[in-house]
C-alpha cells in the first residue's frame, strides 16, 4: 500500500516540478497542494517523510513564486473537514494546510480577504486550540481588507447572518471572547509564553505559540487590534460587545480608546446582568485556580467605575476581595474609585438576604478596618505631605475614605454599638486633622446618630467619658477642631440619652459656655428645651413615620428629677473647682437657670398651668412664675417638698437637701463671679434666681441662709452691681435679715449701718435699698418695734433729702414702695409722719406728668398710705386724675403701667397684682385697710374712656380695663359689671390697633370665665347679636362693631366688596359650630403675637393656653362638637384674608396634633361642608372651600373620595366660571391639581390600584367630562380644560380607556369644529374682503389640525381598540362622520379612517366596504378640502375593501368626472382615482381597468392640477408605450363613444385630445386586431358628424391620423376608406371659418397619402384656393365668398390702412402656416412622377403671397418660400417636368430674384434664395434649358460682386 502512495505521490511532485511557469505551477498546485498534504495522515512513516520533503521544495519555490496564488478555499476546507481515515490523526494536515494558507494571505486580492473571513471564522470555537489559535491568526491576517459597513445599510443589518453568528452563536462567543484577550496582550519577544496582567500562560500561548507567531513590538499589537475592533463594529450581539470595548476604552493609544469609548457608551449594558457583572469581577480579581492574574490598575478602575452602579455587584460575594484590592492598588485614581465602590456596597446594606449576613459582615468589618490602616498609614491625625506628589489628589482620596468610613459604619451599627473605638478614632480624627477634611468627618459622625440610641449601656457611659473630654475642660489648642468635636459631642449626646438623663443635660449646659460656636450652642440649647429636644429625637430615625410623629406631636419628654440634676451639677462644680479651664464656670449661669426650670416642671408635673413644653416654653415659664399665681403657688409648695430635712439614722443629724445644694450653688456663684478665683462668668442670671427662690422659700430654708447676709452686705458694698443687681439683692436681704432668726437687736444694728448718713456716696443706693426692703418686711413680720418713729422720721427725711437728687431718684421711688405697700407711711401706723408722704406726692407729681413708670407706680403705691376719700365722692381724686391723664403717652408699656397704678389706688392689696409682692411664705399685710371703695368711680372712669371718641384714651381705656378684669376680676363689683365691660371689649374689636384687638380679645375671654351660667349666656348673646343684627336696637356709641363697621382702611385688602373681620370670623365659626360661646376661647387662641411682644402685656398673652387646655378636652369629650367645628375650621384656614387666615390657622394648630390623621378620620364630613360652601353666596366661602378642597385632595388617596367625584368635578367646574376672579383663579388651580392626581392615577407607570378601580372611577369621570357641565359647558375655560383633562387621560389612561374609546373618538371628531376659533369662521366669510383664498385659509386649518392634540389623543385611543369594540366603534364612527359639521371634525373623520388603515390593518379588514361607503358619501360635500381629504381615505380604505365594492367606487369616480356640471368635481375624480392606485397599489393591480382608462383621458384635462394627478396615476401604473394603451382601448373608447356626444363641451374637447392622443401612439396597428380597428374608426367617423364645436378639430386630426396609419387596412377596406373621405371633405367645407382652417389641414394632411381620388384632391384645391385669399381673413371679418376684382382692389385701400405691424405678422405667420399645409400635402409617385395641376396650384399660392393686398411680406414669408420651393422641386423628378411647369418656375424665381436679391434682405433669406437658384440650375441644366440656367449664374454673380456678406459669399461661391 505504501508503495502505491509514494508512486502516486512521485508523479504528483514530477508533474508540479515540471511547470514551465508561475502559470503552469500555480495550476499544478491548486491542484494537487491540498491532496499532498492530505498524505501526511497516512499511516506509512515514509509516505509522511515524502511528503514533507516536497514541502521543503515547495516552500522556497512558492516564496520565489510572488504571483502564484495557493488553492485557499480548498485548503481551508481540509483544515475544517479533512478527509482522512477515522482513525487518522488529521493535526499534521490541518497543521500544514493552515501554513499554506497564512503563506498565501499576502497574495490575495481585498475582495478575496474580505470574502474568505466569515469562512475562516466559520465553527473556530469547534477545533482544538492548536487549530483555533492559527485560525484566529488567519482571521487578524485577512481582516487587515475588513471595512465594517455603514450603520444604515442592508450590509450591517445582515452582517450577522453572513458571519454565520445566527446558525452558530458559540463562534461568535468565542471571538468575542478572544478579542478581549487579544485586547490585554503585551509584547513578547521571546518564545516561552509568560503570565500577563489579566492573561494566564495558555492566554499568551495561544496568540504566540499556537498561532505560530510572536508579538514582539507595540506596534504590531496596535495593528492586529484596529483590525479586531473594525470587525467588532458589525455583526456582534451588543451584549458580547460590552466587555471587549470596556477593555479598548481604556488602551494606551488614543486612537483604540476615543472610539472604543463612544461605541461602549452607546451600548445599552444592562448591570444587573448577574452573567455580565460576574466576568467583569473575574476580570478585575482574576483566577488563581485558572492562573490568570487581575487586569491592569487603568482597567480596573473602569470595571469599578461599572460595579458601583450595579445592586448586582453590591450583593457579589467577592466585594470584600474587589475593594481589598482596589484600596492596596498604588494606583490614585483606582483608590477613590474603590472608596465609592464601598460607598455603594454600603447603601445597599439592607438589601442583603438573611443568607448573606455572613458576606456583609466580613465586607463591613474588613473595609472598615482596612480604611481606618490606609488612613493610619498615610498619616495620622494628620496626612503626611512629605512624599505627596499631588496633594489636592490625596487630600480628595482621604475625604472619601472617611466618607466611606462613615457610610460603612451608618450602615452596618454593629461596628460601634459595643464598641466606640470608630467613633473614638473618628472624634480624634476630627480633633486633629486639617480643616479641608473637617466637615467630612463631622458629617461622617452625625451620620450614626439614628443608631445611637441602640448604644448597650455599658457603651453610652464610654460615649459620655468621650463627650466629656471635649466639654468639661477647655483646651486651647486647634480650637476650631475642638469646637467641631463639641458640636458632634452635643449632637450625639441629644440622639443617645433621654431628656431626663441629668448627666446629659449636664453636658449640654456645658456647650452653652459663651466661647463656643454658635453650631454648638444651637445644638446645646436644643438639648435644654423640651419642645426642640423633642423634636430632635422623634426625628432622630431611619424608620417611615407620619410627619406628626417626626415633629414630635405624639411624643413627650420628661425632665430630669430636680434632687438629681441639683446633686450631678454640684459633685461637678465641686471636684471642678480647683480646675484650670473647667467650662461649667463658664456655663455655671445656663445650670443655675436650667435648674430652676426642673424645679418649676416638676412643680407642675400632670397639672394644667400656662406652661406648656412649645418653641416659647421658656419665655412661658419665667413670666409665669413671675406673674402667674398658679404657677407660683405649685412652685411654692414644691420647694416646700425639696426643702424638708431628711435625719440620717446612722448618726441622727440633718442631710443636707437639694435645695439647700441649690441656693448654696446660686449664692456661691452669685458671690464667686466677684470675688474668687474660679473664674465664673458673670451673669445677672444667679442673682435674678437667688432673689427668686428666697421670695418662694419656706421660714426654715430663709433660717438656714441667714449666714448669707455678711456677704450679701459684702455685695452691696462691693461697688460691683448694677442697679437691676442691687434692687434683687436688696429684696433678698430684706427677706433674709427680717427673719425672727435675726434678734431685734442685730436687725437695730444692721439698719443704723445701712441708714448711717456719714456713708461714702457710691454705697449709699444699696444701703438705702436696703434699709426699705428691710423696713418693709419688717412690718409684713410685724416686727415693727425694731424701727422707731424717731428713726423713721429722720430716715424719712433723709431720703427726701435725696429725692430731688436726680442720681437717687430711682432708688428711693423704689424705697418708698416699699415702705408704703407695707404700710410703712400709714395709714393705721405712724400717723406722725403722714406729712411726710403729702412732700413725697408732691415731689413725684411732676414726674408722673412727664410719663414716668416708675413715679406713676410709686406715686399709687404713696396713695394707699394717705387716708381714702368718702366713697360717696363720684369725683377721680387728684392723683387718680393725674394717672387718667396720662392717656396721652404713646408708649404701649407706660399705658399698662399706669392701669396697674389705677387698679391699685382702686383697689389696693384686694387687687391680684399687688398680692405679687408678698414675698415672705405666710405672712399677710396687716397695717394697710381692705379699702375698694374708689373701685367703683375708678371703672366708671375707665369704662367712659372706651367709649370716648380719642383714640389715645380709648386705647388707654381698653389696656386699663383688661387690667381691672385681669387683677380684679374676683371683685363683686366687676361681676356686676361684667355686661356693660363685655361691651366695651366688643367696640374693640374692630379696632385698626392689634394690640387694641388682642387686649378687647383676651379680656372678653377673661369677662367669659368669671361669669356664672347665665351671666356666660347674656355674655354670648349678646355678642352674637352685635355681629349679626344691625338694626338691634342696643345702638353701640363710637366704635360699636356693626354689620357695615369697617375694621380695616379702605381699600387695604382691595376686595371691591366690604372689608372683612377676623373676630366676626371667628365668631360666624363658633356660630357655625352650634356654640357661640366658644368664641372666647377661640379669641385667646386667634391672636397674641401683640400682647406677647409686649413687656407688660405677655402677662395677658399668657393665660390664651389655658383656653386650649379646656377645648383640647372639650374635643375628646364631645364628639358632635368635633364634627361641628373641624370641617368649619378647616375651611376657614384657607379664608383669602390673610388676618383671618392666620387667626384661623393659629386655632387649628393649637387645637390639632396631627393635621394628616384629623384630616383623615374626619375626610367625609370636611368634604360634605366644603363641596357645599362652594356654592355658597359669599365669594369668600366659595374661595376658601377651592382652596381648601384642593390642600384636602392632597393629603388622602382617591379611594377616599373615588364616588365623589362626580360632585368634585361639578363643584370645581363652577368655581372655574365663577362671577369673581379671584374664585376662577382658584378653581383653575384646583381642577388643574384634580387632572393631576386623577392621571397619575390611571397612568400604569404610577398607579397602584388595579385596572377595575381606574375603569370605575373613569366610567364617572368621562361621561361628566363630556356632559353639559364638561366640553358642553357655556363656560370657555370650563370647555378647555375639560378638553385637556381628557386629552391627558388619553395620553396616559393605556387599557383602561378602553371602554370609552367608541364614544371619546366619537366627541372628538365632533369637537374638532366646536373647539375651533371663531375668528376662523369669520376669516372664511370675509375672504375677499381680506383677500385670502378660502383654499388658503383651509390649508392652514389643516396644518393646525395635524398638530393638534386631539388628534394625537385619537390615535392614542385607536391603539387601544381591539375586536370586541369594533361594532360598537364602527357605529359611533359612521355617525360622527355624517353628522358632523365644519370643515376640523369632517378632515379628522377622514384622518381617523386613514390610521385605521395603516397602523390597524387587521382590526378594521372586516368593515373595508362599510367605510368604504362612508368615505364616498363624504367626497360629494360641498368643501373642497374635506372632499379631497375623503378621496385620499378612500384611496387608502381600497386595501381592505372588497373588489366589487371598488369596482364600484371606480364607476362613481367616472360618473363624478364626466356627469358632473361643476369642475371642481374633476378635480376630486382625479384625487380619488390617484389615491386608490397611491395608497392601494395591490389592489389596484387588480382593479386597473376600472381607473386608469379614466387616468389616460384625464391626462388631457384642461385644468393643471386634474391633469397632474391623472398623469401620475398614469405614470406609475403603466409603461407609458402603446402596449398599456391596447390594454384598455375597449374602456377608452367606451369612454369616447358614452360621452363625445356629452352637453358639456369641455368633456369633448378632453375626449377629442385623447382619442388623438391615442391615435398619435399607436406606432404599429398590428397590435390592434380587425374589429378593433373598425370600431374605433367607426366611432371617429361618427363623432365627427354633426356641428363645428370648439376642440372637434381634435376628434377630425384622430381620424386623419389613425386613417394614415391604418392604411392597410383601409386599402383591403374600400368601404370604410370612403365613408373617411366623405366625412373629412363634409368637416373641411364647414361655414365656421376657424374650423374649417384646422378641417382644411387635415384634408390636406388626408389627401398627402390617400390622393387616388380625383375629387378629393380638387376639393382640396378648392378650398385651400378660398381660405388663402386675402378677402378669407379680412380684418372686418366678410364672410361673403364673392370673389370680385373689384372688392379685391378696393381692399388695397380699405384694408392695409387698418393693419398695424403686429396683426401683419399674425396674419402672415397664419397665411404661411397654410402654406407650409400646402407644401406638405404635395405628393409625388413612387415613380416620381406628380399631379401637375396641384404643382400648378402650389406655385400659384408661393406667388400670390408676394401679391397680397392685405398681408405686407416680411423675411418670414421669403424664406419660407424659397425653403419649400427648394424642397418641392428637389422631391421631384426633373424630367417629368413639362415646359409650363418650367415657365412657372422661373417666373416664380424671377419674382423672387426681385425680393431677395437685395442688400437690405437679412442672410437668411439671401441664402435660401441662392440654394433654391442652385437647385434650379441643376433642373434647367437637367432638362437643357441653358438659357434659364445661365441667367440664373448671371444675376447671382452680378449680385456677388455687390454682396459683402462673406457668409452670402461663401454660399454663392458653390453656385458661381
Amino acid at each position: 500500500m505504501a508503495e502505491a502512495e509514494l508512486a502516486l505521490i512521485n508523479k504528483v511532485e514530477l508533474r508540479i516540478a515540471l511547470a514551465e511557469d508561475d502559470k503552469q505551477f500555480q495550476s499544478s498546485l491548486q491542484l494537487y497542494l491540498a491532496p499532498i498534504l492530505l498524505k501526511l495522515a497516512s499511516p506509512h512513516a515514509e509516505v509522511r517523510k515524502a511528503i514533507l520533503k516536497i514541502i521543503q521544495h515547495l516552500i522556497p519555490r512558492i516564496a520565489a513564486a510572488r504571483d502564484i496564488k495557493l488553492p485557499v478555499e480548498t485548503l481551508l476546507d481540509q483544515v475544517k473537514n479533512p478527509k482522512i481515515a477515522a482513525n487518522a490523526d488529521p493535526s499534521s494536515v490541518r497543521l500544514y494546510s493552515l501554513l499554506f494558507i497564512s503563506r498565501s494571505i499576502d497574495r490575495l486580492d481585498d475582495s478575496e480577504k474580505r470574502q474568505l473571513v466569515p469562512k475562516v471564522l466559520d465553527s473556530i470555537s469547534t477545533f482544538p486550540s492548536s487549530v483555533s489559535a492559527r485560525l484566529f491568526n488567519i482571521a487578524c491576517k485577512l481582516l487587515e481588507a475588513w471595512k465594517a459597513p455603514s450603520r444604515d445599510s442592508d450590509e450591517f443589518k445582515n452582517m450577522r447572518q453572513t458571519l454565520g453568528f445566527d446558525k452558530r452563536p458559540q463562534d461568535e462567543k468565542f471571538i468575542a471572547a478572544k478579542v478581549a484577550k487579544f485586547l490585554m496582550l503585551q509584547p513578547n519577544a521571546t518564545n516561552v509564553a509568560v503570565q500577563q496582567l489579566g492573561l494566564s500562560v495558555a492566554d499568551n500561548a495561544f496568540f504566540n505559540q499556537e498561532a505560530g507567531v510572536t508579538y514582539g513590538s507595540a506596534q504590531e499589537i496596535f495593528t492586529i487590534k484596529c483590525r479586531l475592533l473594525e470587525l467588532l463594529k458589525a455583526g456582534f450581539s451588543e451584549k458580547l460587545l460590552a466587555v471587549p470595548l470596556m477593555i479598548a476604552s481604556v488602551d494606551p493609544s488614543s486612537a483604540i480608546n476615543d472610539g472604543s469609548e463612544i461605541l461602549f457608551r452607546k451600548l445599552p449594558i444592562n448591570l444587573e446582568d448577574e452573567e455580565y457583572v460576574n466576568e467583569l469581577i473575574s476580570l478585575f480579581v482574576g483566577s488563581a485556580e485558572l492562573g490568570i492574574p487581575p487586569v491592569k490598575p487603568t482597567l480596573q478602575d473602569r470595571i469599578l467605575q461599572l460595579l458601583l452602579k450595579s445592586k448586582v455587584a453590591a450583593s457579589s460575594p467577592h466585594i470584600s476581595v474587589i475593594s481589598s484590592m482596589g484600596l492596596a492598588s498604588e494606583y490614585s485614581k483606582l483608590k477613590q474609585t474603590t472608596v465609592s465602590f464601598i460607598n455603594w456596597v454600603s447603601s445597599f446594606n439592607s438589601e442583603f438576604a438573611a443568607s448573606e449576613s455572613k458576606i456583609l459582615r466580613e465586607f463591613n468589618v474588613a473595609m472598615a478596618g482596612q480604611l481606618r490602616n490606609n488612613l493610619l498609614t498615610d498619616g495620622w491625625p494628620q496626612m503626611e505631605t512629605a512624599n505627596i506628589k499631588n496633594y489636592g489628589a490625596s487630600l480628595n482620596q482621604r475625604q472619601m475614605q472617611y466618607e466611606a468610613l462613615g457610610k460603612i459604619l451608618r450602615s452596618y451599627p454593629e461596628l460601634f454599638l459595643n464598641d466606640i473605638a470608630y467613633i473614638e478614632f473618628l472624634f480624634q480624627s476630627l480633633e486633629g486633622e486639617s480643616a479641608d477634611l473637617r466637615a467630612t468627618i463631622q458629617e461622617a459622625l452625625s451620620s450614626l446618630t439614628v443608631h445611637l440610641p441602640q448604644l448597650t449601656d455599658a457603651t453610652k457611659v464610654r460615649l459620655k467619658q468621650l463627650t466629656r473630654e471635649y466639654l468639661v475642660v477647655d483646651k486651647n489648642v486647634n480650637l476650631e477642631n475642638v469646637h467641631s468635636c463639641r458640636y458632634v459631642a452635643i449632637k450625639f449626646i441629644n440622639c443617645a440619652f433621654p431628656f431626663k438623663d441629668a448627666e446629659a443635660r449636664y453636658l449640654c449646659i456645658l456647650g452653652t459656655a459663651k466661647e463656643n460656636r454658635s453650631d454648638v450652642l444651637e445644638e446645646a440649647n436644643k438639648g435644654l428645651h423640651p419642645h426642640w429636644f423633642n423634636i430632635l429625637q422623634s426625628s432622630n430615625t431611619l424608620e417611615f413615620k407620619k410627619t406628626a410623629d417626626l415633629l414630635g406631636e405624639n411624643s413627650t419628654v420628661s425632665f430630669p428629677p430636680f434632687s438629681e440634676f441639683v446633686f450631678t451639677l454640684h459633685k461637678e462644680v465641686q471636684s471642678l473647682k480647683s480646675t484650670d479651664g473647667a467650662v461649667i464656670f463658664h456655663a455655671l449661669a445656663k445650670a443655675i437657670k436650667f435648674a430652676l426650670q426642673t424645679l418649676v416642671m416638676q412643680a407642675i408635673h400632670k397639672k394644667t398651668t400656662v406652661i406648656v413644653p412649645d418653641e416659647e416654653w421658656a419665655v412661658r415659664l419665667d413670666k409665669a412664675l413671675e406673674v402667674d399665681k398658679v404657677v407660683q403657688d405649685l412652685v411654692v409648695s414644691e420647694i416646700e417638698a425639696v426643702s424638708q430635712p431628711e435625719i440620717d439614722m446612722s448618726n441622727g443629724t440633718e442631710e443636707e437637701t437639694s435645695f439647700d445644694i441649690f441656693l448654696s450653688i446660686i449664692f456661691e456663684a452669685l458671690v464667686g463671679q466677684y470675688f474668687t478665683t474660679t473664674n465664673i462668668t458673670p451673669d445677672i442670671t444667679y442673682v435674678e434666681v437667688f432673689a427668686k427662690m428666697v421670695a418662694m422659700s419656706p421660714p426654715h430654708v430663709i433660717q438656714k441662709i441667714v449666714t448669707f447676709i455678711p456677704k450679701l452686705l459684702d455685695l452691696l458694698d462691693g461697688k460691683v452691681l448694677n442697679d437691676h443687681a442691687i434692687s434683687l439683692v436688696c429684696k433678698s436681704l430684706g427677706i433674709i435679715a427680717s427673719h425672727p432668726a435675726n434678734s431685734d437687736s442685730e436687725v437695730s444694728n444692721l439698719l443704723v449701718k445701712l441708714t448711717a448718713e456719714d456713708a461714702a456716696s457710691y454705697l449709699l443706693k444699696g444701703r438705702l435699698l436696703a434699709s426699705g426692703y428691710l423696713i418693709g418686711r419688717l412690718y409684713l413680720r410685724q416686727r415693727t418695734s425694731t424701727v422707731t418713729s424717731e428713726f423713721l422720721e429722720k430716715y424719712c427725711e433723709h431720703i427726701l433729702n435725696l429725692l430731688n437728687d436726680s442720681t437717687f431718684y430711682a432708688v428711693i421711688l423704689e424705697c418708698l414702695s416699699q415702705l408704703a405697700i407695707f404700710g410703712v407711711l400709714g395709714p393705721i401706723l405712724n400717723g406722725g409722719i403722714s406729712s411726710y408722704v403729702t412732700k413725697f406726692l408732691d415731689v413725684i407729681t411732676p414726674k408722673v406728668k412727664k410719663i414716668d413708670e416708675k413715679s406713676v407706680l410709686t406715686l399709687s403705691y404713696l396713695t394707699l398710705a394717705s387716708q381714702r376719700r368718702e366713697s360717696a365722692d363720684t369725683e377721680m381724686s387728684v392723683y387718680e386724675k393725674l394717672v387718667y391723664d396720662t392717656h396721652v403717652s404713646k408708649q404701649v408699656e407706660y399705658t399698662f403701667t399706669s392701669g396697674e397704678a389705677l387698679l391699685i389706688m382702686a383697689t389696693g392689696w384686694q387687687s391680684k397684682l399687688l398680692q405679687r409682692q408678698l414675698d415672705i411664705r405666710g405672712e399677710e399685710v396687716k397695717f394697710i385697710p381692705e379699702d375698694i371703695s374708689r373701685l367703683p368711680i375708678i371703672l366708671d372712669v375707665v369704662l367712659k374712656a372706651c367709649s370716648d371718641t380719642k383714640p389715645s384714651l380709648r386705647k388707654a381705656g381698653c389696656i386699663w380695663l383688661l387690667s381691672l378684669v385681669q387683677y380684679c376680676g374676683h371683685l363683686e363689683l366687676i361681676k356686676v359689671k361684667a355686661p356693660e365691660i363685655h361691651v366695651a371689649f366688643m367696640r374693640f374689636l374692630a379696632d385698626r390697633d392689634e394690640l387694641v384687638q388682642e387686649s378687647a380679645s383676651r379680656g372678653l375671654s377673661i369677662v367669659y370665665e368669671m361669669g356664672d351660667y347665665d351671666l356666660k349666656d347674656t355674655l354670648v348673646r349678646g355678642l352674637l347679636k352685635s355681629f349679626t343684627d344691625s338694626n338691634s336696637t342696643t345702638k353701640f356709641t363710637s366704635g360699636s362693631v356693626e354689620h357695615d363697621t369697617e375694621l380695616f382702611e379702605p381699600d387695604l385688602l382691595k376686595t371691591n366688596e366690604g372689608s372683612v373681620s377676623t373676630y366676626k370670623d371667628v365668631l360666624s365659626l363658633a356660630s357655625d359650630v352650634g356654640d357661640p360661646s366658644l368664641v372666647y376661647k377661640f379669641m385667646s387662641l386667634a391672636k397674641s403675637s401683640a400682647l406677647w411682644s409686649s413687656r407688660k402685656g405677655m402677662a395677658f398673652g399668657l393665660g390664651s393656653i389655658l383656653s386650649k387646655s379646656s377645648l383640647d378636652s372639650l374635643l375628646a369629650t364631645n364628639k358632635n362638637l368635633s364634627d361641628k367645628l373641624i370641617p368649619k375650621l378647616f375651611r376657614y384656614k384657607y379664608d383669602p384674608n390673610s388676618s383671618v387666615q392666620r387667626s384661623m390657622n393659629d386655632i387649628w394648630n393649637a387645637l390639632i396634633k396631627d393635621t394628616s390623621k384629623t384630616v383623615n378620620d374626619n375626610f367625609e364630613i370636611i368634604l360634605q361642608e366644603l363641596l357645599k360652601s362652594m356654592g355658597n353666596k359669599e365669594w369668600r366661602t366659595r374661595q376658601a372651600s377651592t382652596v381648601a378642597l384642593s390642600d384636602l385632595l392632597q393629603i388622602v388617596p382617591v379611594e377616599k373620595y373615588e364616588t365623589k367625584l362626580e360632585e368634585i368635578w361639578n363643584m370645581s367646574f363652577r368655581v372655574m366660571d365663577d362671577i369673581k376672579d379671584s374664585v376662577r383663579k382658584e378653581g383653575n388651580k384646583l381642577t388643574k391639581s384634580l387632572a393631576t392626581t386623577l392621571t397619575r392615577m390611571i397612568d400604569p407607570k404610577s398607579s397602584t390600584g388595579t385596572k377595575a378601580e381606574t375603569i370605575e372611577i373613569l366610567e364617572t369621570l368621562i361621561p361628566f367630562l363630556l356632559g353639559s357641565k364638561g366640553l358642553l359647558s357655556d363656560s370657555e375655560d370650563v370647555r378647555s380644560f375639560a378638553l385637556e383633562t381628557i386629552l391627558k387621560l388619553c395620553k396616559l389612561g393605556g387599557s383602561s380607556m378602553k371602554p370609552f374609546v367608541p364614544k371619546l373618538i366619537e366627541n372628538f371628531i365632533n369637537l374638532m369644529s366646536t373647539l375651533e376659533p371663531e375668528v376662523i369662521n369669520y376669516l372664511i366669510l370675509n375672504a375677499d374682503k381680506y383677500n385670502i383664498k378660502s383654499n388658503d385659509i383651509d390649508a392652514k386649518r389643516l396644518q393646525s389640525l395635524g398638530q393638534s392634540p386631539m388628534m394625537d389623543a385619537i390615535e392614542k385611543l385607536l391603539d387601544i381598540l381591539d375586536d370586541s369594540m369594533m361594532e360598537n366603534f364602527m357605529i359611533k364612527l359612521e355617525s360622527s362622520i355624517k353628522r358632523s359639521v365644519g370643515l376640523p371634525s369632517k378632515v379628522s373623520g377622514s384622518r381617523v379612517l386613514v390610521t385605521l388603515v395603516t397602523k390597524h390593518l387587521e382590526l378594521v379588514k372586516p368593515f373595508g366596504d362599510k367605510l368604504l361607503a362612508i368615505s364616498i358619501q363624504q367626497i360629494n360635500d360641498k368643501n373642497d378640502t374635506i372632499a379631497s381629504s375623503y378621496a385620499t381615505a378612500a384611496g387608502y380604505l381600497c386595501r381592505i375593501a372588497t373588489i366589487p365594492a371598488i369596482i364600484s367606487y371606480s364607476k362613481q369616480i367616472n360618473k363624478m368626472y364626466f356627469e358632473s356640471e361643476d369642475d371642481k368635481f374633476k378635480e376630486r375624480a382625479s384625487i380619488a382615482s390617484e389615491s386608490v392606485s397611491k395608497y392601494s397599489g395591490d389592489k389596484f393591480d387588480l382593479v386597473a381597468a376600472a381607473f386608469l382608462p379614466l387616468a389616460f383621458i384625464g391626462k388631457y384635462d384642461s385644468n393643471k392640477l386634474v391633469r397632474q394627478n391623472f398623469e401620475r396615476e398614469w405614470i406609475e401604473n403603466t409603461s407609458g408605450n402603446a402596449s398599456s394603451i391596447k390594454l384598455y382601448l375597449t374602456e377608452i373608447l367606451g369612454f369616447f363613444k358614452q360621452y363625445i356626444g356629452s352637453n358639456r363641451f369641455e368633456i369633448r374637447k378632453i375626449l377629442a385630445k385623447s382619442v388623438s392622443s391615442l391615435s398619435n401612439l399607436v406606432d404599429n396597428l398590428s397590435q390592434f386586431s380587425d374589429e378593433s380597428t373598425r370600431e374605433l374608426i367607426e366611432l371617429l367617423i361618427e363623432s365627427n358628424k354633426g356641428k363645428s364645436w370648439q376642440g372637434k378639430e381634435l376628434v377630425l386630426d384622430s381620424l386623419v391620423s389613425f386613417s394614415i396609419k391604418a392604411k392597410d387596412y383601409l386599402d383591403k377596406h374600400t368601404e370604410v376608406l370612403e365613408r373617411i373621405q366623405q366625412a373629412v371633405i363634409v368637416e373641411s367645407k364647414r361655414r365656421n371659418k376657424e374650423y374649417q382652417q384646422q378641417a382644411i389641414k387635415l384634408l390636406g394632411k388626408f389627401v398627402h397619402t390617400y390622393h387616388e381620388e380625383e375629387d378629393l384632391v380638387e376639393t382640396y384645391i378648392e378650398i385651400m384656393t378660398l381660405v388663402l385669399k386675402d378677402k378669407y381673413r379680412s380684418v372686418d371679418g366678410d364672410d361673403d365668398d364673392d370673389d370680385d376684382d373689384d372688392d379685391d382692389d378696393a381692399m388695397e385701400v380699405d384694408l392695409k390702412s387698418k393693419i398695424n405691424a403686429k396683426q401683419n405678422v399674425e396674419l402672415e405667420e397664419h397665411r404661411l402656416s397654410l402654406l407650409a399645409n400646402v407644401l406638405e400635402t404635395f405628393y409625388v409617385e413612387d415613380d416620381k412622377s406628380f399631379n401637375h395641376d396641384f404643382f400648378r396650384f402650389v406655385i400659384e399660392q408661393l406667388t400670390a403671397i408676394f401679391h397680397s393686398r392685405l398681408i405686407d411680406t416680411t423675411w418670414r414669408s421669403k424664406i419660407q418660400v424659397n425653403e419649400g420651393l427648394n424642397k418641392l422641386l428637389l422631391s421631384i423628378d426633373e424630367k417629368s417636368i413639362t415646359p409650363h411647369d418650367t415657365e412657372l418656375v422661373f417666373s416664380i424665381w424671377n419674382l423672387l430674384s426681385d425680393r431677395c436679391l437685395s442688400l437690405e434682405n437679412i442672410e437668411n433669406v439671401k441664402i435660401q434664395f441662392i440654394r433654391l437658384s442652385s437647385t434650379l440650375i441643376k433642373i434647367f441644366d437637367e432638362i437643357n434649358d441653358v438659357q434659364k440656367s445661365k441667367a440664373i449664374v448671371e444675376e447671382l454673380s452680378a449680385y456677388k460682386l455687390q454682396e459683402t456678406s462673406t457668409v452670402v459669399q461663401t454660399e454663392l461661391s458653390k453656385v458661381v
